[in-house]
């Protein structure tokens, strides 16, 4: 594992430093963490990397039912005294905790590196991302209105640590407790994360993190009516569940969930730019981050040329070990990933333009690696609704009018992007197609997680 990152301050040799401490670490077993006691089953299972099945992080308890119950309650317990504590004390202790994540910040990228397959320069961003949250954070905890109670935060594998670890603290910083359930494929970094706010001074019970492999956690924080608002983070079954929420003033929802991020290519000034930028968005990390796009609407005067330079660099993307330079995609987070996206290769026979077939070879061969597929269009719900793969699909459309119209029927999730010189076609896009965030004429790899981490979201008058 070699290779660098084009990163202001970034330093490969500590990186690499950092990555091989991680593995040679003593493996250990992670309770559930609740009211500032460890919490056992008798239950666990193993967590292995994606990267190298050999790789194990240690056992992680898999709790017993009403688990997530009994935190929500340690958490209101905690919640009497910690919204009562003046803000500028609480802010104190995150200030300590934003210092040691600063001087952690290679080990924690590390453990997101190992944990899901981000490349190095994802994996640094999300630790540098958790630093810019709880820094605004901290800064924005004066006066910034009054706490609502417990929250459940259900996060999932595209943003391992800035998100369960970001939302946790933005709720914490302005006075509620939380109740954190990270995903099951790649815990290890929230738990780092549990770790240094306990070590900053955070009372037992503020933050508590319980992670099942059955998806009970969320299913229970779902109908838990003592939460005043929930965060999802993610994708995947036990997240989408929970769009279907029973919201109003008493329970808040942040839907942070993914989508297809539909990118949309009208008159672009270089074709082959945005078929980069397009194939950046789409399978950097093999499509695992919250804005990744698996749909590209493009009009048909520009098909030809588009899907010319689509087809050559598709050719030329790099798959194989996160760790190392020019790899653009790395391992599936799991093993069912893989089974799916080789599932939809085969039956889109005859629509596939490349890619979806496993990819083996020295140093892969106990890794979920394979080539993101690139296919035309269904007539089917699947070029509409995100499949959780690495999958492309390129839809033509005869006119922008027609374009605009197929992505406002695309389920956009987080974003909608565009590649285009056309001034006029960019601002329709920002006002006809709705999406949380845009992004014009640069891939999606602009976009952050932990968009809504904010001190504003968890206080009442607020709305997400």
């Amino acid at each position: 594992m070699s290779g660098t990152v084009d990163r202001a301050g970034y330093d490969d040799e500590r990186f690499m430093e950092a990555l091989h401490a991680l593995l040679g670490s003593e493996k250990r077993d992670y309770p559930s963490h609740i009211g500032g006691m460890k919490v056992a089953s008798g239950r666990d299972f193993e967590v292995r990397s994606p990267i190298d099945s050999t790789i194990s992080f240690g056992r992680f308890q898999d709790p017993d039912a009403g688990t997530a119950g009994f935190a929500v309650e340690a958490a209101a317990a905690a919640y009497a005294s910690w919204s009562s504590t003046p803000a500028s004390e609480r802010a104190a202790c995150f200030a300590r905790a934003l210092d040691a994540v600063r001087a952690q910040r290679y080990r924690l990228a590390a453990a997101v590196l190992l944990s899901t397959g981000m490349t190095k320069r994802e994996s640094v961003r999300e630790a540098d991302r958790l630093a810019s949250v709880l820094s605004e954070c901290v800064a924005g905890a004066q006066g910034a209105g009054k706490p609502t109670g417990v929250w459940g935060i259900a996060t999932s594998h595209e943003s391992p640590l800035a998100s369960p670890a970001g939302y946790a603290a933005a709720a914490a910083i302005a006075g509620n407790a939380a109740v954190v359930a990270p995903s099951d494929a790649c815990p290890l970094p929230a738990f780092m994360a549990y770790s240094i706010f306990e070590k900053a001074g955070l009372p037992g019970g503020v933050v508590n993190v319980v992670v099942d492999a059955r998806g009970e956690a969320c299913a229970e924080l779902s109908r838990d009516d003592r939460l005043s608002g929930i965060v999802a983070s993610g994708s995947g079954d036990r997240l989408a569940d929970m769009m279907f929420l029973q919201v109003d003033d008493e329970m808040r929802f942040v839907n942070e969930v993914k989508g297809m991020s539909p990118i949309l290519v009208h008159k672009p000034s270089d074709a082959a730019k945005a078929a980069e930028g397009v194939l950046e968005s789409a399978f950097s990390c093999s499509g695992q981050r919250l804005y990744s796009a698996s749909k590209v609407v493009v009009t048909a005067g520009d098909q030809k040329k588009f899907v010319e330079a689509l087809s050559d660099r598709a050719g030329k993307i790099v798959v194989g070990d996160p760790a190392d330079d020019g790899v653009l995609a790395g391992p599936l987070i799991s093993g069912d990933r893989m089974d799916r996206l080789l599932s939809f290769a085969d039956r889109m026979r005859g629509r596939i333009m490349s890619g979806g077939k496993r990819v083996t070879g020295e140093f892969m061969q106990n890794g979920l690696y394979a080539a993101p597929a690139i296919a035309f269009g269904s007539d089917g719900d699947e070029s509409y609704v995100d499949q959780g793969i690495p999958v492309l699909f390129v839809t033509v459309s005869d006119d922008l009018d027609s374009a605009i119209e197929e992505m406002q029927e695309t389920e956009k999730g987080l974003s909608a992007g565009m590649f285009s010189r056309d001034r006029e076609a960019a601002k329709r896009l920002r006002e006809e197609v709705d999406a949380p965030f845009h992004h014009v004429n640069e891939s999606s790899l602009a976009l952050e997680p932990a968009a809504y981490a904010k001190v504003e979201t968890f206080t009442k008058g607020r709305r997400s």
